[in-house]
């Protein structure tokens, strides 16, 4: 292996929260993206990594970037 590759998680349950994580830091903050991720039980080393040093993130799979993308909410006009 590349020292440039990451490896796969095995754990897909923790690879499918991360990845929903990084959508949500996508779209709103970390804060939110490490508050979902703890409430899934992302380990607190992961989340760490995956927030705080982009460059060590695992690739996600094809799968996990559809299955995780998050739609937009519908705007609340109340």
């Amino acid at each position: 292996m590349h020292s440039n590759e990451r490896q796969r998680r095995s754990d897909e349950r923790t690879a499918n929260a991360v990845a929903r994580g990084l959508n949500i830091l996508a779209v709103r903050d970390a804060g939110v993206a490490r508050g979902y991720m703890q409430h899934t039980n992302v380990p607190r080393d992961v989340i760490a990594r995956v927030l705080d040093q982009p460059a060590l993130r695992r690739r996600e799979s094809a799968g996990q970037s559809v299955s995780e993308a998050i739609s937009p909410s519908p705007a609340d006009d109340g």
